[in-house]
């Protein structure tokens, strides 16, 4: 109930309703009486879509006490930062901020600024929740699209890559595949990855039942996606990426351990357009993770879906 009340609060009645009481309350002053609330998650090791739920769910609490919220990963270490501090808030070269302010502009100009440190705000886009419940994913699914957009250029580069990896077909099965350290690691809380034989029989069996034109895989992990090709040959489709990542099973190490703040940028918007070819597939494959809540958020449907959800570590 409190979501379908939210829903309304934002989008009246009619989800094409483009303005809210918050919104012209906000767009009165671009500064003055205003109240800005910086969210900062300072979890160093998290990956995009980890900080991406968590931030949509602070964004929808902040906005309903009456702030207008930022969103700064530039201010402490971070996976996305290289573990540095950076005169540049990398998180605005995925995202908008809401009602466009920046953060650079907000700490110039405004005049009342909260932080905080946003651990787990709820509620928030959570996987399982939308899984089952329809109006909650489509809340989100509004909700991300009005206050926290992806930036054109990276839609713009996903809709090239789809035309040119499917030309006109819509018949596309789409599959995400975690390996790496949440494998190796195995960490604790986290989920539990299907083994890859297990991806492939589930795969084939769907293929043999909807003999799709092609199959778009994403994986981080090279030993993954060399057996999933191996099996489907030329009907797999990927983003041609002219760096991987060479994970090294014997050290352990996590994914995104890496201190190289370009390779980090870059790595991370491959994955976000990654991201959003998934949730633009007819049907899914995929598991239980933070990458398959935005696929879901970022999503209009699917027809099919197969879900692995194995517990957590």
């Amino acid at each position: 109930m409190i979501y379908l009340l939210a829903y309304n609060f934002y989008f009246g009645n009619n989800s094409n309703n483009k303005e809210s009481i918050l919104d012209n309350n906000f767009k009165r002053n671009k500064f003055t009486d205003k109240k800005f609330v910086i969210i900062q998650r300072r979890c160093n090791l998290c990956g995009l879509f980890s900080f991406y739920i968590v931030s949509l769910g602070c964004i929808h609490n902040y906005l309903l006490k009456g702030f207008i919220p930022i969103i700064d990963i530039k201010s402490f270490p971070n996976a996305i930062n290289g573990f540095n501090i950076y005169k540049t808030n990398y998180w605005e070269l995925f995202f908008e901020q809401p009602f466009g302010y920046t953060l650079e502009s907000v700490l110039k100009n405004a005049k009342n600024i909260t932080y905080i440190n946003c651990g787990d705000c709820k509620p928030r886009p959570d996987f399982q929740s939308m899984l089952y419940n329809k109006p909650r994913k489509y809340f989100w699914h509004n909700f991300a699209y009005k206050y926290m957009p992806i930036k054109i250029e990276l839609i713009n580069q996903a809709n090239n890559i789809i035309y040119l990896l499917f030309k006109n077909s819509k018949n596309i099965l789409g599959v995400l595949a975690r390996g790496t350290d949440y494998i190796s690691r195995r960490p604790k809380g986290h989920p539990i990855p299907p083994n890859i034989t297990d991806i492939i029989h589930d795969v084939k069996k769907m293929d043999e039942k909807y003999n799709y034109d092609y199959i778009f895989f994403s994986t981080e992990d090279d030993n993954i996606r060399d057996k999933f090709i191996n099996h489907f040959k030329t009907k797999v489709k990927q983003i041609k990426q002219k760096f991987r990542i060479n994970y090294d099973y014997k050290k352990k190490d996590y994914l995104n351990i890496n201190k190289n703040i370009k390779g980090n940028v870059k790595f991370n918007k491959i994955y976000l357009i990654n991201i959003i070819i998934l949730s633009k597939c007819l049907d899914i494959v995929t598991a239980r993770c933070s990458a398959t809540a935005g696929i879901f958020v970022l999503s209009n449907g699917f027809r099919n879906m197969k879900i692995y959800d194995l517990g957590v570590y």
